[in-house]
């Protein structure tokens, strides 16, 4: 993707599908790769789930390169992506399109190969933007297991038992870094921290954490600092 991104620039948005690892077939959470992608400055689109009619040019696009590329040909990865490479540039430089007067795509959309987004890896990551989408964007729904447990980046977060075979809501707190917990009647219940959400684990697609953590109550709510 990378690679992608220096040769073309950044683009502003992506549009992708409910799998993985850009979506959820769950939509249940949002992906590593999609918060990364956020944090570098690109808006991520989800299409509806189980409806490709809804992005039929692509979906035809991908029949069209594989038959271009004989994909059924290839004896290896490398011998894959060097045929996709080629049906590729064949089809933005070369291909003329009857509905434009023969013209290839290259012709018709100059500004392809002129995107004033120039990717630069260190510059272009901004935590913040991962952290206003979580804010305003994104309400986490879990199901509260028989013993207490909700599952959410894989930690096991442990909310009580009081909570057992309910719904809680997850709304995420920017000043305080962490995620408020509130119940089916919208009370706020709980808290637990957000430090899974950092600055290397979403430039290392490592926001997943395979651990335990505790719900904090609302007596120990912690309060902004001034």
């Amino acid at each position: 993707m990378t690679q992608c991104f220096v040769q073309w620039g950044l683009p502003k948005r992506i549009k992708v599908d409910n799998g993985k690892p850009l979506g959820d077939p769950q939509r249940s959470s949002v992906p590593a790769l999609a918060l990364w992608l956020i944090a570098v400055g690109v808006q991520v689109t989800w299409s509806r789930p189980r409806s490709p009619k809804d992005n039929p040019k692509v979906e035809r696009m991908q029949a069209t390169s594989s038959r271009w590329a004989e994909v059924e040909h290839c004896d290896s990865c490398t011998e894959l992506q060097s045929r996709l490479d080629t049906a590729a540039r064949v089809q933005r430089e070369l291909y003329p399109l009857r509905r434009m007067s023969n013209r290839s795509r290259k012709e018709l959309y100059p500004a392809l190969y002129s995107n004033s987004r120039i990717w630069s890896s260190p510059t272009a990551f901004d935590l913040s933007r991962v952290q206003q989408y979580l804010r305003g964007e994104v309400v986490f729904v879990r199901k509260v297991s028989k013993g207490g447990f909700i599952n959410f980046y894989a930690q096991s977060v442990y909310l009580g038992k009081r909570c057992r075979n309910s719904y809680v809501c997850l709304h995420y707190d920017v000043q305080l870094n962490h995620f408020r917990v509130e119940d089916e009647s919208k009370v706020t219940i709980g808290w637990f921290t957000a430090d899974n959400f950092n600055e290397d684990n979403i430039r290392n697609l490592s926001v997943c954490q395979y651990r335990s953590i505790k719900c904090s109550n609302l007596v120990s709510f912690p309060t902004a600092q001034t």
